[in-house]
């Protein structure tokens, strides 16, 4: 999660800061730096230090690390858009909440959805590639109407989705379908970390990407109007009254 954030800076992860508050009797710990650290080798992430304190027992768990990474040109903000930007999203939709859903039904259960919501990708290379032309870049977390409209708001533009665009995986098409439910499921769900990208015309991110296997679609685009518009191949469709996942829903 914290390396997406810097994938949408464009940044290069250059090391990381760990704070772990233990309780119990340090199994769950061994088990959880294992973890950490065949991710961090996955990616090149050195701990560089942080801080360990111990809880009484029965104290719930709290952990926060902070990843730090280095750019070479101007991270590109959420607030840099401009009406006539295209919006590219890079990556897949829906895995994560699908996989998600199969684990709430059953805590066995395994599989690529599943896989895709336990160990999310940062698209690192992409975020690279793509800082130096995006006028507005972020990653989608949250879920792509939700995150593409806070992208469109902090740029003072308004939004125009076309969800027959997102890009879906074989695996969530074979699990959800590819209809408009699905999609929307697909647009509002979390924990993708995707990256959403709003290029000027002319710009061509195919070109940009070019030997990098992860998917890239042009989703829509930012606009004059101030409105929020979604539809697909069928015409407008009504927006979700939950756009993605609040952390503080009021």
């Amino acid at each position: 999660m914290n390396l997406s954030d810097l994938a949408a800076k464009g940044a290069e992860p250059a090391g990381a800061l760990l704070s772990l508050a233990m309780t119990g009797n340090g199994e769950w710990e061994e088990r959880f730096l294992r973890g950490l650290d065949e991710a961090c080798r996955a990616f090149a992430l050195p701990l560089l230090g942080g801080d360990t304190v111990a809880l009484p027992a029965g104290a719930p768990r709290v952990l926060g690390l902070t990843a730090i990474g280095r750019a070479t040109v101007p991270p590109p903000s959420r607030g840099g858009g401009r009406a006539g930007d295209a919006l590219w999203l890079v990556g897949t939709l829906g895995d994560a909440a699908a996989g998600l859903s199969l684990l709430e039904a059953d805590p066995a259960a395994a599989g690529p959805l599943v896989e895709a919501y336990r160990r999310p990708q940062p698209l690192l290379e992409a975020g690279r590639a793509l800082a130096p032309h995006a006028t507005a870049m972020m990653d989608v977390s949250d879920g792509l109407l939700l995150d593409a409209h806070r992208l469109a708001q902090a740029s003072g533009c308004g939004l125009s989705i076309d969800l027959s665009a997102i890009p879906l995986s074989p695996a969530f098409a074979a699990a959800r379908g590819t209809d408009r439910a699905a999609r929307l499921f697909a647009a509002t769900a979390g924990d993708d970390y995707a990256l959403l990208a709003a290029l000027p015309p002319g710009v061509e991110p195919l070109t940009l990407l070019q030997g990098n296997p992860v998917r890239i679609a042009r989703v829509g685009e930012l606009t004059k109007n101030g409105v929020f518009q979604l539809a697909d191949d069928l015409g407008p469709v009504p927006l979700p009254g939950r756009l993605g996942y609040e952390h503080h829903p009021s």
